[in-house]
């Protein structure tokens, strides 16, 4: 039995060091990275040395290396959230609060049903039409 993304075949440092350099290679901060093409990228190439990585877990591991400090700083994120009103604000709070527990337990959302179904009660009760990525991006605006 595993306990980790790769498999026995790789000790616990390559996968991370294969990890981390993927994510160096994407660019993008990792508040900014879930739901765009280079968190696809990055999923392709962890492919490369396990063929059954899946975006949750991988999103999972990113966070665990940032908090044990072994994921670099790449500056700011090269996408900005936008503004959105007080009320849709706090709908999305609501809605990440009922989906996660707080909004400070978001992390925990990204490619799963549950931000799927949290995205699709936002867009229907504001009538906007956001992509994954945006909805995202102000989410962790919104806990920042």
């Amino acid at each position: 039995m595993t306990d980790s993304l790769f498999g026995n075949d790789i000790d616990r440092a390559a996968r991370d060091e294969a990890v981390v350099s993927a994510y160096e290679h994407a660019g993008r901060t990792l508040d900014d990275l879930p739901y765009t093409d280079e968190f696809e990228t990055l999923i392709a190439t962890v492919r490369v040395t396990d063929e059954n990585a899946q975006h949750r877990e991988v999103f999972h591991r990113l966070h665990n290396l940032r908090k044990a400090g072994k994921l670099p700083r790449l500056g700011r994120a090269p996408s900005t959230p936008f503004k959105r009103s007080y009320e849709d604000e706090q709908l999305l709070i609501g809605l990440v609060t009922d989906a996660a527990g707080s909004l400070g337990q978001r992390d925990q959302l990204p490619y799963t049903t549950d931000f799927d179904e949290l995205a699709g009660k936002f867009m229907r009760e504001t009538g906007l039409n956001l992509d994954r990525h945006a909805l995202w991006r102000l989410i962790a605006k919104l806990a920042k």
